[in-house]
């Protein structure tokens, strides 16, 4: 973990700094905070960051199952993706937030969580392919929730993704590479749902707390 990674990888090429000369509307007291220390400062204290999945095996999957077990982790199907585990208390990662990443990349979390069950050999390639083609297919579920909280109408959401998106996603709207119903498969038991964790709309979104009742 370095200054430029976290800038080029996680902040899109942005720091704070920049937000200062894009609005109009941000003054400094707003992004102090967000600052990544100077080569100074780090080096005085010593800070060194690592990656502990370089040491340490990270299977999401099986810490899932491992926290269910111990802890009474609970479960929850997802709108895009067949993984029942990851982000089940947000109702819009994978299903807004999911279906603009797709239009924006040309690819969704599905993909992301097949290549990942591909690598450690619990799906094959086949399999993985259909898994993500069928939920890029998937509409989100909650878009008008967000949009009511963040108050725009759908028209002018597409207006922002207009000249963000990938070309081809973005006319096709949705992933047509194969199309598969969800007859032709069925999820693997390693992702069914272990609980029918609530995931029904309330009348509001939540902010701060559970993604769910």
């Amino acid at each position: 973990m370095t200054r430029r990674y976290r800038k080029d990888h996680d902040l899109m090429g942005l720091e704070a700094d920049d937000l200062l000369s894009t609005f109009d509307n941000l003054r400094e007291e707003d992004i102090w905070q967000y600052r990544y220390p100077t080569w100074d400062e780090i080096d005085v204290i010593g800070v060194r960051g690592i990656y502990l999945g370089n040491y340490v095996r990270w299977d999401p999957l099986a810490q899932h199952h491992q926290m269910v077990k111990q802890f009474g982790y609970e479960s929850a199907k997802q709108t895009r993706t067949f993984d029942t585990y990851d982000h089940v208390d947000d109702w819009h990662y994978a299903d807004t937030h999911d279906w603009v990443k797709t239009l924006k990349y040309g690819y969704g979390k599905a993909l992301d969580h097949a290549s990942r069950e591909i690598r450690y050999g619990r799906l094959t390639r086949e399999k993985g392919e259909m898994l993500a083609t069928l939920y890029q297919q998937q509409k989100p579920e909650n878009k008008d929730l967000l949009l009511e909280w963040i108050n725009i109408n759908n028209k002018a959401l597409f207006f922002l993704l207009e000249g963000q998106a990938n070309e081809d996603s973005f006319k096709k709207e949705i992933i047509k590479t194969r199309k598969v119903k969800p007859k032709d498969l069925k999820n693997s038991s390693l992702f069914s749902s272990n609980s029918n964790l609530a995931r029904e709309l309330g009348k509001k979104a939540i902010v701060i707390g559970k993604g769910y009742p």
